[in-house]
C-alpha cells in the first residue's frame, strides 16, 4: 500500500483520531461504497487544529473532515 501523504506529520493523538473516525466512517457505508473510501484510496491527511479535526482527501477527489467527536462531513 502507498503511504498516505501527511500521515507522518500527525501527532499520536491526531493519528488515533483519524483511525477511529475512519473506521466509524467505513462502518456506516454500504459494501460497494467502502471500496472508494478505504485506506488505499486516501491520498492525503492534514491536521486541522482550529476545528479539532483531520482533513482527508480521497483518490476519487472527495474530501472529508474527521472531527474529534468522531463525526465526518
Amino acid at each position: 500500500m502507498t503511504p498516505i501523504q501527511g500521515y507522518e506529520n500527525l501527532t499520536d493523538a491526531e493519528r488515533s483520531l483519524f483511525i477511529q473516525a475512519h473506521q466509524k466512517h467505513l462502518s456506516s457505508l454500504k459494501n460497494s461504497e467502502r471500496d472508494h473510501y478505504g485506506l488505499g484510496n486516501i491520498v492525503e491527511v492534514k491536521a486541522n487544529p482550529q476545528q479539532a479535526a483531520i482533513d482527508v482527501r480521497f483518490l476519487n477527489g472527495e474530501q472529508r473532515q474527521f472531527t474529534a467527536k468522531g463525526v465526518w462531513h
